[in-house]
């Protein structure tokens, strides 16, 4: 019996998906002073987004825009709420944020200001990356629009025009600095993931990738490949958190010392997912979670630091502190996954979009 093998555009990407509940650990504990180790989850989550939205697209491109925003906004839009209710009613909890109205509005409407010290970040601080994310989705839906055959390219000539844009005039609008920011190049990183993927596979297909073997039945050793696939994951990992002092956050730099690890780490998930017949079904749901763990572990984890924990110094107390943090939070983004992103949101997309009728 012929071992059947699914075409690229029907698999289920369980090791990226794995990928993303890993990474937004890794952002949990950049935030937890002590260990302060995981920042560039951001730039793994920008080559993921840009991997997923390219193999979305390929066969149905119906109602992107809509869809994307009935994924990300309810939860953004109820965690800035939350944030500027905060501020009136504990102002003392925030160093620089105030409850300013006209803050409220534009972090709503995706509109950089500087919120204090020259920082230029929505009145939700860690809700930056969702204005990147939510900037890529528009110039792609242009893209979209344009051409979808092209439209990773249409998509990459707007985010290189815009990078360049912001570095060539003088003094550009906050709207410009901080959408030109070299950061979102990175999304392109997830794109040439995509294609480079889709390579891989139809390689593996015929026996042709290196290492790696299509799936025999019966057969219970994983490939050569998966091992140097493992290998490779976890030397850019170290790789990583090794650069992490030497990066300034938002700069060129960052693009090459932390994008393309990000990369190659998207491209060893994929490679990875090859060579395994089952992920952990808890990093599944991990990764299915990572959306809602990554804009609800901020506050829980600075209430612990200031009010019960001190994350200041690696202690046994604060140790523990961290264990707590890590718990609550995935508690709050299991919830949250449960009843904003499936819930709501599915109630939103039944009402929204409308489904395609068949012939």
């Amino acid at each position: 019996m012929k071992d059947y093998q699914p075409d690229f555009h029907k698999l289920h990407f369980d090791s990226i998906q794995a990928l993303r509940g890993i990474t937004a650990l890794f952002i949990l504990l950049e935030h937890i002073r002590f260990l302060n180790c995981g920042a560039f989850g951001v730039d793994i989550f920008f080559c993921i987004s840009g991997f997923m939205i390219m193999f979305s697209t390929h066969k149905d491109s119906g109602f992107f825009l809509r869809k994307r925003l009935i994924r990300i906004l309810p939860l953004y839009y109820l965690m800035t709420v939350g944030t500027f209710l905060l501020l009136l009613l504990f102002p003392g909890m925030f160093e620089q944020t105030k409850a300013d109205p006209v803050f409220l509005v534009k972090s709503l409407l995706f509109l950089p200001f500087d919120i204090g010290g020259g920082a230029l970040q929505p009145l939700m601080r860690i809700g930056w990356t969702v204005n990147c994310e939510i900037f890529f989705y528009f110039l792609f839906f242009i893209g979209l629009r344009l051409s979808h055959r092209f439209r990773g390219l249409i998509c990459a000539v707007l985010l290189l025009a815009f990078t360049a844009a912001a570095r060539l005039l003088p003094s550009p609008p906050a709207f410009l600095e901080f959408y030109g920011n070299p950061v979102m190049l990175e999304f392109l990183y997830g794109m040439a993931a995509y294609y480079g993927a889709r390579g891989l596979y139809a390689l593996y297909l015929q026996n042709r990738l290196p290492g790696f073997r299509k799936h025999v039945p019966g057969q219970r050793l994983p490939h050569m490949g998966f091992f140097l696939s493992l290998t490779a994951l976890l030397l850019c990992f170290a790789g990583l958190i090794a650069t992490k002092p030497t990066i300034n956050i938002l700069g060129f730099r960052r693009i090459f010392v932390w994008g393309l690890p990000a990369f190659l780490i998207v491209m060893c998930s994929f490679l990875l997912g090859l060579g395994m017949r089952k992920i952990p079904p808890f990093l599944i749901r991990l990764g299915d979670a990572s959306f809602s763990l990554y804009l609800v572990h901020y506050y829980p984890v600075m209430l612990l630091d200031r009010a019960v924990f001190d994350f200041s110094a690696c202690t046994p107390f604060s140790l523990s502190g961290a264990a707590a943090a890590v718990c609550i939070s995935l508690v709050l983004a299991f919830a949250s996954r449960e009843l904003i992103e499936k819930r709501f949101s599915g109630w939103l997309r039944s009402r929204l979009i409308k489904p395609v009728s068949l012939p």
